[in-house]
């Protein structure tokens, strides 16, 4: 799908801002993809996909607390989000949190994040995450990036 022509004509649709966010990190693309969840966000705030989505790609920035932070603050208003909840527990195991990492991981019912194939494929999470939740499966520890 062409979003930046839903965008020329709807240029304050969060979903399209999210779509084309989604289409550019999709490519790997992170730094690009950013601002336009951000923009999404901003149009709507309570789009929890766009922030769920802004915080992967945070994450995936190295802007780890912020994502976290995000992490976090979408669990508390949607406990059972899964996306959320396996993203914030691979986070935790890459910082060598591993009790509340496998605290939050417990929580997560969507038998989907067990594998690495669709999380990178289908819902396109980041290797910075990915790669950390497959280190949690595998109960290994993720090397320390400065």
């Amino acid at each position: 799908a062409d979003y930046r022509a839903v965008l020329a004509a709807q240029p304050e649709d969060p979903a399209a801002w999210n779509n084309l966010g989604n289409a550019t990190a999709g490519k790997g693309l992170w730094e690009e993809a950013a601002p336009y969840y951000g923009h999404a966000v901003a149009l709507a705030p309570e789009f929890s996909f766009a922030q769920a989505n802004l915080a992967l790609t945070n994450y995936q920035l190295g802007k780890r607390n912020e994502a976290i932070k995000s992490m976090r603050s979408l669990l508390r208003r949607y406990p059972e989000f899964p996306d959320m909840r396996a993203a914030l527990a691979a986070a935790l195991w890459a910082d060598g949190l591993e009790d509340q990492a496998e605290n939050a991981w417990l929580r997560v019912e969507d038998p989907r994040y067990r594998d690495g194939a669709w999380l990178r494929a289908q819902r396109r999470w980041p290797p910075a995450l990915a790669d950390a939740l497959d280190a949690l499966l595998a109960i290994r520890s993720v090397p320390q990036q400065s």
